[in-house]
């Protein structure tokens, strides 16, 4: 079986795992997450690969080079939102895999070494903060970030890490060195339908968008729906309305400097149709590619917020949980990706990711390459992510062509 195959295979079998009602649900760091994991391990391990599990529970996999030049480390996520697709950096890992299984048929005994990484909790839908694995990796998580961010059920990250077998102590110890890796690639669905639209079968990113995230705690005053006058009402769900449209408006405003801004959570307490809701929570996240475009959306939103809490008579606590800038890719990988493409045909472009990906924290040690390929009309973190396995193929061989002109 070639590596290309051997990659369908294998996405396929990861996205049986977490498999629901609707769509994929595999949070970070949950049993489903562990099974998945144990997929690709065994993948790993059969390549002959000596896998080993850092403080931050990120696997790492290598087959070693011929030299001591620093290798070649291609890597994604495992972990999906809630109701997810299949694809969503599962295919970066299992195309990974595929590369080594089908350089190492040529070459059993490359110059440089070839590693798989995958990254634990890229998704912040657990623990409403992102890219994890390749935070710590990076030296960018601290000991007290794992205490600060807890799940829905309150337990901090620091203890889903040790009850999944990691050491959050040493998250320090385990962080890579500057220009430890020649380079990492990363290939992962688009997740917007540029590509598929334009009809064209790779996109070589040239940076990566970055959030700025936060929750906005609203509290007003708790009251009987019937029997409170409207003139005394302070009702926190109306106060968080107007905000939630001022996000938009935002978002709006910096449209052509292509930020965009989202409320993606919004709970109401106590939730019951005869009660003037007391409390709002809403979880804002601020992304683009242009920092003071980030910032003018940002502070819109903030002006608005100060302003509705004195004309309703509420209350916000914020919380910053992130606020990133964005990352370029690094120029010569860009070239070599797009020398790939011309060298195979491939019709490609080059464009920004406003999706956040572990290649933007990699790429503030190790030089980095996004590669990204079609899925069907550009949806994702959803049930009806598709893609069309022959348009992934040329994103593939793009990958594979890269990486083996730098390890052979």
């Amino acid at each position: 079986m070639n590596g290309f195959e051997k990659t369908r295979e294998l996405v396929e079998a990861i996205a049986r795992t977490g498999r629901a009602e609707r769509g994929v649900s595999r949070l970070a760091l949950t049993e489903s997450d562990r099974e998945a994991r144990a997929i690709a391990v065994s993948e790993m391990e059969s390549l002959g690969m000596t896998v080993r599990t850092d403080a931050c529970c990120n696997i790492w996999a290598e087959y070693p080079g011929t030299s001591d030049q620093p290798g070649v480390v291609i890597g994604s996520h495992l972990d999906s939102v809630p109701e997810g697709g299949d694809y969503d950096g599962v295919l970066g890992v299992c195309a990974g895999l595929g590369v080594v299984r089908d350089i190492l048929a040529e070459n059993p005994h490359p110059a440089r070494s070839l590693s798989v990484v995958v990254f634990t909790s890229e998704e912040s839908s657990r623990f409403s903060l992102a890219t994890i694995g390749s935070k710590a990796a990076t030296g960018n998580l601290t000991t007290m970030d794992t205490l600060r961010f807890k799940d829905k059920n309150g337990t901090t990250l620091l203890k889903a890490l040790r009850d999944f077998g990691g050491q959050p102590e040493y998250l320090c110890r385990d962080a890579l060195a500057p220009a430890s890796y020649h380079s990492y690639f990363e290939l992962h669905i688009e997740q917007g339908p540029v590509l598929d639209w334009n009809s064209e079968d790779v996109g070589i990113v040239e940076a990566i968008a970055a959030p700025t995230r936060f929750m906005l705690d609203i509290q007003g005053e708790q009251a009987h729906s019937g029997a409170c006058p409207m003139n005394l009402r302070h009702d926190a769900l109306t106060a968080a309305a107007e905000i939630i449209l001022a996000v938009e408006r935002a978002g709006r405003a910096e449209s052509d400097f292509g930020t965009v801004a989202t409320v993606g959570v919004c709970e109401c307490r106590p939730g019951a149709m005869n009660v003037v809701p007391g409390r709002v929570t809403l979880k804002v996240d601020i992304r683009g590619i242009v920092e003071k475009s980030i910032a003018r959306a940002y502070n819109d939103v903030m002006e608005k917020v100060k302003k509705v809490c004195a004309e309703r008579g509420v209350t916000c606590n914020f919380t910053l949980y992130s606020a990133d800038k964005p990352v370029a890719m690094d120029g010569l990988l860009a070239r070599r990706v797009e020398k790939s493409c011309r060298e195979l045909g491939v019709k490609y472009r080059r464009m920004p990711s406003g999706a956040g990906h572990d290649a933007m924290y990699m790429a503030t040690l190790i030089p980095s390459a996004l590669i990204f390929v079609p899925c069907k009309d550009g949806v994702s973190h959803s049930p009806a992510e598709t893609i069309d396995w022959e348009r992934v193929r040329p994103g593939y061989d793009v990958l594979l062509n890269t990486v083996r002109g730098i390890v052979m």
